[in-house]
């Protein structure tokens, strides 16, 4: 008992020397959170430039398909597949019996209604002359004398139009180059009997040729520097070839969203062959200067696409839609203007209108 007595009175002196512990401080009634602290950066425009490299493909500078206009059997074949020929030069000759024919009476046609025609003027002539007897030759006659001389001849005329066609559909089978090239396909050989179904050679002219570039939408409001371009091919790893820019489709096509961007390519030396892929490289610029920021400033949602700018240090969003990706920058349009501070890191939990301390780094 007395020990237990003990005991208790000296727990309670014991709790009765502890300190007393401070009631946790509150916030004063009315006092403002302080503003956070954001990383920003000060806009300035500056010229974009990037380098695209985009697929093309290489064309002769001219392709013709020659065909035999008029059916007949192959009579010669003077080049092959691979002959370097000139403008001009015979390539192959056709035979055509049938034609031939019809252009030998078509020349007799024609020799007969230039017979008939004279007998109808002289006959004109004779009557018009007896005519200034009187009572010799009635009126009638000679008016029918020259309109039978005006049929003769335009029937002569007729006819010498007829024999000039037969004559050029003649001329179809000789076939000669139409201008200086290779040629690369051969469909035929002496004998055979061709039409107007399947050519009987093809032609290139490889001296030059075109490279084709589809570029995409977004690139074509963009200009080429020197309008030059830089190219390699698989076939000549590690070497470079250049063309100049000749022309553009100036139209988007609506499948690939693409403009077709032609550029001329020297191959005299005949190193290049038409139809080769290659990979062109085009240094492309903005006309004029634009803003780059970090992809980090820029917000992607479903609704819209913005950064966040601090003004009068509070925050707004403003929509802009992006452009080309430059190194580690991003182009953004948008109404912006140099010297406007945006957030580097933007998210859309910063709300609209709340104030904030910028720090520029």
């Amino acid at each position: 008992m007395r020990f237990s007595l003990a005991f208790y009175t000296l727990v309670i002196l014991l709790s009765g020397c502890q300190p007393k512990s401070k009631p946790a401080s509150l916030p004063a009634a009315g006092a403002t959170p302080q503003p956070d602290s954001v990383t920003t950066l000060v806009l300035t425009a500056e010229a974009v430039r990037k380098d695209v490299t985009l697929p093309a493909e290489l064309l002769p500078y001219e392709r013709v398909q020659l065909y035999a206009k008029v059916p007949g059997f192959v009579r010669r074949m003077s080049v092959d597949i691979g002959s370097r020929v000139q403008k001009g030069q015979l390539l192959a000759v056709v035979d055509a019996p049938e034609l031939g024919a019809r252009v030998a009476e078509g020349g007799a046609n024609v020799q007969t209604a230039l017979v008939r025609y004279q007998n109808g003027q002289d006959l004109y002539r004779r009557l018009a002359a007896a005519r200034q007897a009187a009572g010799a030759v009635s009126v009638r006659e000679v008016e029918s004398a020259r309109n039978q001389m005006r049929a003769d001849s335009t029937g002569w005329v007729a006819a010498r139009q007829v024999l000039r066609s037969l004559r050029d559909q003649q001329a179809y089978l000789t076939l000669r180059a139409p201008f200086t090239g290779v040629v690369t396909r051969r469909s035929a050989d002496p004998g055979a009997l061709v039409g107007i179904s399947q050519p009987l050679l093809e032609l290139e002219n490889n001296r030059r040729l075109r490279l084709r570039v589809a570029v995409p939408e977004a690139l074509t409001g963009s200009r080429l520097p020197a309008n030059r371009v830089s190219f390699t091919v698989k076939a000549f790893p590690g070497q470079a070839f250049a063309g100049a820019l000749d022309r553009k489709s100036e139209t988007i096509d609506p499948k690939t969203r693409t403009e077709l961007w032609e550029f001329r390519v020297d191959n005299a030396s005949g190193t290049l062959k038409a139809g080769m892929f290659a990979d062109a490289k085009l240094g492309m610029a903005r006309s004029q200067n634009s803003f780059l920021v970090p992809p980090t400033a820029v917000v992607t949602s479903l609704e819209r696409k913005f950064v966040i700018r601090v003004k009068g240090g509070k925050t707004e969003w403003v929509d802009v839609a992006t452009g080309l990706g430059v190194g580690d920058r991003q182009e953004v349009f948008g109404p912006l203007a140099n010297g406007d501070t945006l957030l580097k890191a933007a998210n859309e939990e910063r709300k609209p209108d709340q104030t904030v301390i910028a720090v520029v780094k």
